[in-house]
């Protein structure tokens, strides 16, 4: 009769640990990429969220509403009032790490209204929703352009483009050297 023990063996218990190991590593890189990813889609989103909300308060309450994006990482919104005076409805500032820039060696959006400067619309950096959604320069010339966001590199580089007749906004992200519109 033989004797049975139970248990596991120094080796099995070994390779087990390892294949742990090895698991555990490779969903560390996953979650650095996803979370690096998450950071660069915060600073585009908050761009088309005060965008989308500057023109829902222009349609809302019939009024002009002025987006402007301030220095490096800074966006306004401010409401046109009777009499002249405007009020300041927002002001943020992109998340920590990230500004407005361009990324190297990739072209222009698809839509193409120009990738010479972070923010350009029509080689401006503001502009007013009017009270039917149309986004418009100061001489009231409709306006189409790109805010670009970066981080630490391509990888992090967003742009949001905004067709001004429309108010039709688009999000896109880098894949190797092209953009890649995020649905």
């Amino acid at each position: 009769m033989r004797r049975q023990d139970k248990g596991f063996s120094l080796v099995e218990v070994t390779v087990v640990v390892g294949l742990i190991m090895i698991g555990s590593a490779v969903a560390v890189v996953q979650m650095r990429q996803s979370a690096a990813a998450i950071d660069a889609d915060k600073a585009s989103n908050m761009a088309i969220a005060e965008l989308r909300y500057a023109r829902q308060v222009a349609v809302d309450e019939r009024r002009t509403v002025n987006v402007a994006f301030v220095g490096s990482n800074g966006i306004t919104v401010t409401r046109q009032n009777g009499g002249g005076s405007t009020t300041l409805l927002d002001s943020v500032t992109l998340p920590s790490g990230y500004t407005f820039g361009l990324p190297t060696g990739v072209d222009d959006t698809p839509e193409a209204f120009g990738n010479t400067q972070p923010v350009s619309f029509n080689l401006g950096t503001t502009g007013s929703f009017l009270g039917d959604g149309i986004f418009v320069s100061g001489a009231g010339i409709v306006m189409n352009g790109t805010v670009f966001t970066i981080g630490s590199g391509n990888g992090s580089a967003r742009a949001v483009t905004l067709t001004g007749a429309s108010g039709r906004m688009k999000q896109y992200y880098v894949q190797e050297t092209k953009w890649v519109e995020r649905r």
